[in-house]
């Protein structure tokens, strides 16, 4: 059995004051207590905060930031948790989704990942853009690699701290979502659930449309080409 102690929830953040408090709160209430905040230089009180809240803050004091795919490199190398997971600071993930995480955990997956769309179901905080977006680069991804996943741009996932690293995970923006996701699915056993995304109440998403689209969708087609020479992808 898998003690909610040994899972240690990673959470990226760049200027959550008004959302960040909930979002620990929330998972304090299910259980989950090892957490870890990743603040990438934020200029308002999020790492207050966090610091008030009794959370392990990581800080990115530098004037240029890391990124948010750097941030979650950070995050996993710095843990001493057997297990991770990839947590939202903006209140739109569901900590319900906890439970049943592990419980596929300690069923044998590798890997667990969320999924807004699982079962025809949407999300609370989509555009017509976003929604379209990841309609379209699921579609490819599934075609491309030829798994069977309803979500791919949703960095909600669980693993084994070790298993992460393996990954050899190398990008610094939001196409650590897709690199995570298809290194996952190409070497690892993993589930999909089905987890609500909330609508945020405060402040704006970080992701930039169009340019993270592009970047997104460059990546994919990089690491298909890449499949022929290394079908791991590490």
């Amino acid at each position: 059995m898998i003690e909610k102690e040994n899972i240690e929830i990673l959470i990226p953040t760049l200027n959550e004051e008004g959302n960040i408090a909930e979002t620990i709160k929330n998972l304090k209430l299910q259980g989950f207590n090892n957490l870890t905040i990743i603040d990438d230089n934020s200029q308002d009180k999020t790492v207050k905060i966090c610091r008030e809240l009794e959370c392990n803050v990581l800080e990115n004091k530098n004037l240029s930031r890391l990124g948010f795919g750097k941030s979650v490199i950070k995050a996993l190398k710095n843990s001493n948790s057997k297990y991770c997971c990839i947590f939202d600071g903006d209140n739109s993930f569901d900590p319900s989704s906890l439970e049943l995480m592990v419980d596929k955990i300690e069923n044998k997956f590798d890997f667990v990942f969320c999924s807004r769309y699982k079962d025809n179901n949407v999300s609370e905080d989509d555009t017509i853009i976003r929604k379209f977006g990841n309609f379209f680069f699921t579609k490819l991804v599934n075609i491309l690699f030829r798994i069977n996943t309803t979500d791919v741009l949703f960095l909600y996932v669980m693993g084994k701290r070790e298993d992460f690293l393996s990954l050899n995970l190398n990008s610094d923006d939001y196409r650590i979502c897709t690199e995570i996701l298809l290194k996952c699915y190409i070497n690892f056993n993993c589930a999909e659930i089905l987890s609500i995304e909330r609508k945020r109440k405060f402040g704006k998403s970080k992701v930039n449309a169009a340019l993270d689209g592009f970047k997104i969708l460059t990546n994919i087609f990089y690491y298909y080409i890449k499949s022929f020479s290394n079908k791991k992808l590490i």
